[in-house]
């Protein structure tokens, strides 16, 4: 049976890596989603992938729509991680990941999963043509 976790270790928190991930790099979108990746040296005991879930306050106004938004996207990325082990990582290196919210408005589950799995089907074309 399959584990669907999303351990504490795997949220990103490092605010250097934080900045590192909204400075021009890699990045994919699918509306409404946009996902920043950075390659970073890994760690001792430190996961192959920390992510980050982020809803503008501009989009959002009230708390509660964007904790919601972050929940679907917390769900969206806990069902759907173990994409992200068939990714052929360079070397000690570690995927920081920045999962964006860019709608306007609330989307359904179902949106965007299917924004999320187009995004890591992008991304996987980037990296394997790299």
């Amino acid at each position: 049976m399959q584990r669907y976790k999303l351990p504490r270790k795997n949220i990103l928190r490092s605010q250097k890596t934080i900045t590192g991930l909204f400075q021009p790099g890699f990045f994919v979108s699918s509306y409404p989603l946009r996902i920043n990746y950075l390659f970073q040296p890994k760690p001792d005991s430190a996961p192959a992938f920390q992510v980050l879930f982020s809803v503008s306050k501009k989009r959002f106004k009230k708390a509660t729509d964007r904790n919601r938004v972050k929940r679907l996207l917390r769900e969206v990325y806990r069902l759907n991680q173990q994409r992200l082990a068939g990714l052929s990582l360079p070397d000690n290196q570690q995927l920081a990941m920045a999962l964006i919210y860019t709608g306007n408005e609330m989307m359904t589950f179902q949106t965007i999963q299917t924004a999320f799995l187009q995004c890591m089907q992008k991304m996987e074309r980037k990296m394997n043509h790299a």
